[in-house]
């Protein structure tokens, strides 16, 4: 399985600037190459307007269709795959590496987690805010490609943070908001409890388990699941494990044993039954798709 990073993009896809944190994208030729032809895992943040034209894409076995005045919007550790799009298709992308988002978000104050973007990964903005959005990609990427001087940190810096707020401003329109980083006591337990599930180096654990990571009782620790994501923690520990198995077993390199072992489960037949329960078909047979 292809993996879109910077590194990658730079490698394959047209870029109007590129540097190891941010990449400007318009040119949409070598993108519908990369989308409609590959199953790619995202390491990025990636927020892509759409000027002129449409599209479908699949991420996280969910279809989306976009068309012009959407902006679709995709966070990292999610596979994108079956796509299609226009001929006619037109757009305006930021590409960020997940340190370079974060940061500017905290900067700002704000958290956009990955569980706060899936269900809402495609929005409809307006005509002037499209053209504000079309504005701010044109002074980063003058700035962005500008000679060096002293001021140009500093303007940059405001760009992005005026960036930002110009899609928090798009976000609120349709009810689709970034939290605030001044976390409640609830928001906060959700919060360690997401930076536990994209840790690389945590297994995954149970309910139980994760509750005492967090020193409090699975009851709390369920309730603040419910009530911060609709779902109960379970549900979401099963999607990160489902999806886990997933980009896993794209990576031929791997026995469905090893994969196994990596995700925590006692053996390589209960791993493939609890595959199968969830996504009814066995590891195998996902592989060989």
């Amino acid at each position: 399985m292809e993996r879109a990073n910077l590194a990658s993009i730079g490698q394959k896809i047209v870029t109007d600037y590129r540097d190891n944190t941010i990449a400007l994208v318009s040119d949409m030729g070598k993108v519908k190459e990369e989308v409609e032809k590959k199953v790619v895992l995202v390491e990025t943040y990636i927020a892509i307007i759409v000027l002129k034209g449409c599209g479908s894409i699949c991420m996280e076995d969910k279809e989306f269709t976009i068309q012009a005045g959407d902006i679709f919007l995709c966070p990292p550790t999610h596979i994108l795959e079956k796509s299609m799009m226009s001929m006619d298709l037109e757009i305006r992308g930021f590409i960020l590496s997940k340190e370079m988002a974060e940061s500017m978000m905290k900067e700002a104050r704000l958290s956009w987690t990955n569980r706060t973007i899936v269900p809402n990964c495609v929005i409809h903005a307006e005509q002037e805010e499209i053209k504000r959005l079309c504005m701010y990609y044109d002074l980063l990427n003058g700035k962005l490609n500008a000679p060096e001087s002293t001021s140009k940190h500093l303007s940059l810096s405001g760009l992005f943070t005026a960036l930002i707020y110009e899609f928090c401003d798009i976000f609120e329109h349709n009810n689709f908001l970034l939290e605030s980083a001044n976390y409640t006591s609830a928001e906060h337990i959700f919060q360690r409890f997401v930076k536990l599930l994209e840790d690389p180096h945590q297994p995954f654990v149970s309910v139980n388990e994760y509750a005492a990571m967090l020193n409090i009782t699975p009851k709390y620790f369920s309730t603040v699941c419910k009530k911060q994501s609709g779902k109960t923690a379970n549900e979401i520990i099963r999607e990160e494990i489902i999806k886990e198995a997933k980009i896993l077993l794209h990576d031929n390199s791997l026995s469905i044993k090893q994969i196994a072992d990596r995700l925590n489960f006692a053996n390589q037949s209960h791993f493939g039954t609890y595959f199968h329960r969830y996504t009814g078909m066995s590891p195998q047979q996902f592989r060989m798709m």
